[in-house]
């Protein structure tokens, strides 16, 4: 046991003897205080423009032009000529309405028509019969009043050369006078009957206006138990079944052009003030990507405060099917940098910059900030902001910057 203590104690003189030796050729020194202090860290050289941020929202597509079409007549549905999900063209009839009582009404308004027409034309030939014996009546008058007017005159000449007594000259001018007053009278019997021809005749021309008019609308009106396409789609539903009654304005079928999609969907005020009619969004459907431009806007939220925004679509999709709308908004230019960098104390925001090898605070103000980059000003030029940011470091103090 002796033996054995006395071995450990000369092994333990003999290795601090080693150490208090001199040092060995290329044994590096003890680090200093400053260098125990300095800390490794990383950094990142911020670069100026803007600071984008990609967004998604839902989608509804939707038809472009759709239209809930009505019939425009009353009656039985008689035949639906096209099944939902059929093409038509613009003008096609769908369905067809019974077409009896429009037939007899229109049957009845060219009756109408006759009736008027012949009228009229009996009218005109009985005023033409009624005036040629007044009008030979007025000018038969006008030439007696021309001959006794001629003898009249002539009667005063020559009973004031004495060629012939008062009394003759008496019978002339009665002879004048009663030959006016024949030409008067046959005037305003022409006049008369004329004017109460014209009237009749008037009236009869209103009557067959009238009755053409009527024409028309049972014309009209038998058409309108064709209900046609107003314009080229999709026939994506029919409400109506054979034998059932339809009124006037009754919806019977809707129809859809899917040659042009619309996306709408919903944005907060401030995503949708920043996007522009004629932006280009992107409309994710079925794992792929399609690009919309922005055609319409409300501008003005809704009961939800959100703003409803319409998105024409560059494909061809099922309409009535939900999608994803993306799309990018430039929220701030500035000196953009990782979110991480930036800290906070109280209501100042700084980042730690490199400079001659210590770690400098430098107060910045932020624009923006998306979560993984921000948008800020106050930096200077060419700074190296360190990032991450180690959880000890604090102002002033030594760094070494690795790769």
């Amino acid at each position: 046991m002796r033996r054995t203590g006395y071995l450990l104690l000369l092994g333990m003189a003999a290795l601090l003897l080693a150490g208090c030796g001199p040092r060995r050729a290329g044994q590096s020194e003890a680090p200093t205080a400053l260098e125990a202090r300095s800390i490794r860290v990383r950094v990142v050289t911020p670069q100026s423009g803007p600071l984008n941020a990609s967004r998604t929202t839902g989608a509804i597509l939707l038809p472009a032009r759709e239209s809930q079409v009505g019939a425009t007549a009353p009656g039985k549905v008689l035949e639906v000529r096209v099944q939902e999900g059929r093409p038509v063209a613009q003008g096609q009839v769908v369905l067809r309405l019974d077409p009896v009582n429009a037939q007899i009404a229109l049957r009845n308004a060219q009756l109408t028509l006759e009736q008027a027409q012949v009228n009229l034309t009996r009218a005109e030939r009985a005023t033409a019969g009624s005036l040629a014996p007044l009008q030979a009546s007025l000018e038969s008058a006008l030439v007696n009043l021309q001959v006794a007017q001629r003898r009249y005159t002539e009667g005063q000449q020559l009973f004031r050369a004495g060629a012939i007594a008062q009394v003759e000259l008496a019978s002339l001018e009665a002879a004048y006078n009663q030959a006016k007053a024949a030409a008067d009278n046959a005037r305003e019997n022409l006049a008369r009957t004329q004017r109460a021809s014209s009237e009749d005749l008037a009236l009869l021309r209103l009557q067959v206006q009238q009755a053409q008019n009527q024409l028309a609308q049972a014309q009209r009106a038998l058409r309108d138990t064709e209900v046609r396409a107003p314009f080229a789609g999709v026939v994506a539903e029919v409400y109506v079944n054979p034998g059932e009654f339809v009124a006037t304005g009754q919806r019977v079928f809707r129809l859809a052009d899917l040659s042009r999609l619309e996306a709408s969907f919903r944005l907060p005020p401030e995503d949708a003030a920043a996007l522009p009619l004629g932006s280009r969004i992107a409309l994710l459907y079925g794992g792929q990507s399609y690009p919309a431009t922005l055609i319409r806007s409300t501008k003005v939220p809704g009961t939800d405060r959100l703003v409803e925004l319409t998105a024409q679509v560059e494909a061809s999709l099922p309409p009535g099917t939900s999608a994803q709308v993306r799309y990018v908004l430039t929220l701030a230019q500035g000196t953009l940098l990782p979110s991480g960098a930036l800290r906070t104390e109280g209501r100042e925001t700084f980042v730690y910059v490199f400079q001659e090898g210590k770690a400098q605070r430098v107060t910045v103000r932020v624009l923006a900030d998306t979560g993984s980059q921000a948008a800020v000003e106050g930096l200077p030029a060419g700074a190296q902001v360190i990032f991450p940011v180690p959880a000890s470091l604090n102002n002033g103090d030594s760094v070494e910057v690795v790769q």
